[in-house]
């Protein structure tokens, strides 16, 4: 499962969400040419790796426009909601957060963040460092109180994205803009 954060600017919200048209192609952008990463990684012996670097890098970093993560949403949100401190923390329940509208992407209701919730997000990501979400991982996965293997709570991607996923929030924040959020199949 595919969790896709898309920032979008508008003046007017509701007349975003009534074009199903448009709300479904802004969500179903992954952050990069899914076709050249196919190319790219279907041709790895031949492929440019500074090519391959920057596909990745451009989806990642945060700047763009949309942030995907691949299952590392609900880690988040698991770790998080783990901790006597942070439990109550907006990242808790990210990949629930905002309003859901009626348009649908694979059977799931694409959600609305808005801009206060947006802040609140940003703060509590700045609020966590990487470090201190590392930190609580490694005590779940040595108390084995969550469902994950260890080795997938010490080496998830998670950890190299969270930056970017930092950036993209703080972006938005710094910008007034909406996210809308999408659950997809991979």
């Amino acid at each position: 499962m595919i969790t896709t954060f898309t920032r979008v600017q508008t003046d007017d919200l509701d007349a975003l969400i009534q074009d199903d048209e448009l709300v479904v192609s802004l969500v179903k952008e992954l952050g990069f040419d899914p076709k050249i990463l196919k190319q790219l990684a279907g041709n790895a012996e031949s492929a440019d790796p500074e090519m391959l670097f920057h596909t990745l890098e451009n989806r990642w970093n945060g700047h763009g426009q949309v942030f995907s993560i691949e299952d590392q949403g609900e880690l988040l949100s698991q770790i998080v909601s783990s901790t006597d401190e942070h439990q109550n923390s907006p990242l808790a329940a990210l990949s629930s957060a905002g309003r859901a509208i009626p348009v649908r992407v694979d059977g799931e209701n694409v959600r609305v963040l808005f801009p206060s919730l947006i802040d609140e997000i940003n703060d509590s990501l700045t609020a966590l460092p990487i470090e201190i979400l590392q930190a609580h991982a490694q005590k779940l996965a040595e108390k084995s109180s969550l469902e994950i293997e260890h080795t997938a709570l010490i080496s998830a991607p998670l950890w190299q994205l969270y930056d970017g996923l930092c950036t993209f929030f703080q972006n938005a924040t710094d910008a007034d803009e909406y996210i809308l959020l999408a659950k997809q199949s991979s």
